[in-house]
């Protein structure tokens, strides 16, 4: 019993921990510092416990402005840098491709946010975590080249093409209206010459 409420104040501590912490760094565009907290929050140390559990999933407890769906755009260029075309279902027709390429842009999303997450990580040991942040950034290239190469080469005219990673981000309900109309982020984007 003991146990059982201990993990349901946990959740309760990080669905708190994450509404405020995601209010204050969108308005204040800091996060807040509180050092008698930092024991209960995410961190190296009760990491395992959280990822185990399921308690650092957070869903339904987020703020204003989540971003809601992402995925992945391609658009070819000629010379002039003009769009030739533009490609967001890399010609996917069956809803299960659809829905895996999906996915897959919401993974490539953490995967980007989470290389973020290591840089800032420990400001002790800047050097210890270069070598994975070199890997998985290399790595999100290498995926946005290969996402739009090969259908590049038989478009017409095209000289290189944009790979994108983008999110539709709902308006601030505060202040929506109803002709209020959701916002594209780009994430992360990539040019690449044909080959």
């Amino acid at each position: 019993m003991v146990f059982f409420s201990v993990h349901l104040l946990l959740i309760l501590f990080q669905a708190i921990w994450t509404t405020i912490e995601g209010y204050w760094i969108f308005h204040f565009d800091k996060t807040p510092a509180v050092p008698s907290l930092n024991i209960l929050r995410q961190n190296r140390f009760n990491e395992p416990y959280y990822i185990f559990s399921g308690t650092n999933t957070g869903y339904g407890f987020y703020g204003i402005k989540t971003s809601t769906a992402k995925y992945l755009r391609v658009t070819y260029l000629d010379s002039l840098d003009h769009v030739l075309q533009r490609d967001r279902y890399f010609n996917l027709s069956t809803s299960n491709g659809i829905s895996r390429l999906e996915s897959s842009a919401s993974y490539l999303s953490n995967y980007i946010a989470d290389t973020d997450k290591l840089m800032k990580r420990d400001t002790l040991f800047p050097k210890k975590y270069e070598d994975i942040v070199s890997f998985r950034r290399e790595y999100i290239t290498k995926v946005f080249d290969w996402l739009g190469r090969a259908r590049a080469s038989s478009i017409p005219g095209c000289v290189s093409y944009r790979t994108e990673l983008l999110t539709i981000v709902p308006p601030d309900t505060s202040t929506q209206t109803l002709k209020s109309k959701p916002q594209l982020y780009v994430i992360q984007e990539s040019l690449f010459p044909t080959r």
